[in-house]
């Protein structure tokens, strides 16, 4: 399984809209958990790192056995989040989140959705703002990275010139 970095949807996301519904707020509590803003550096929520993960799963080129995967793990961490505490995932404190999240790392199919979340956050870190994530190169000025240019318009981002080629 490989996310690949300009896969991504026809448009971005706006975070307060796709966070009303599942599985994408349980998807932010999760990539919040993994990439908490500390006072160190942006998190999750600072990168817009699920409005990333959305359009990337979106993308008319994502492989459906991967977003299935990473949307039917969604699924599960509820599940065992219901069965260790008996609450969704999203109502869980930061102790409870932890214990869930290693009952699912126990396994070779949690690990591998969590690193593949992981994976997505730091695509969206990294990113050009044109796909939904780093917003304002937001990870850039945090990691002091001086970006290639010139940068992708919106009209020549991948799945811009993905879509025309259709």
């Amino acid at each position: 399984m490989l996310a690949a970095l300009p896969a991504c949807a026809k448009e971005n996301h706006n975070d307060a809209s796709i966070l009303q519904d599942e599985p994408w707020q349980s998807l932010a509590v999760v990539q919040q958990h993994l990439f908490p803003q500390d006072g160190n550096g942006p998190g999750a929520q600072d990168i817009r790192a699920t409005s990333y993960l959305k359009s990337v799963l979106d993308a008319a080129d994502m492989d459906a056995e991967e977003r299935d995967f990473m949307l039917n793990g969604v699924d599960w961490l509820n599940g065992v989040a219901q069965q260790l505490s008996g609450k969704a995932f999203k109502r869980l404190d930061a102790t409870q989140a932890e214990q869930v999240l290693q009952r699912i790392a126990s396994s070779e199919a949690g690990e591998n959705w969590l690193a593949t979340l992981l994976l997505y956050i730091f695509e969206a870190l990294l990113s050009s703002p044109v796909y939904g994530g780093n917003p304002d190169g937001t990870g850039w000025r945090w990691l002091e990275h001086q970006p290639g240019f010139p940068l992708p318009p919106k009209d020549k981002a991948y799945f811009a010139l993905l879509k025309a080629r259709t």
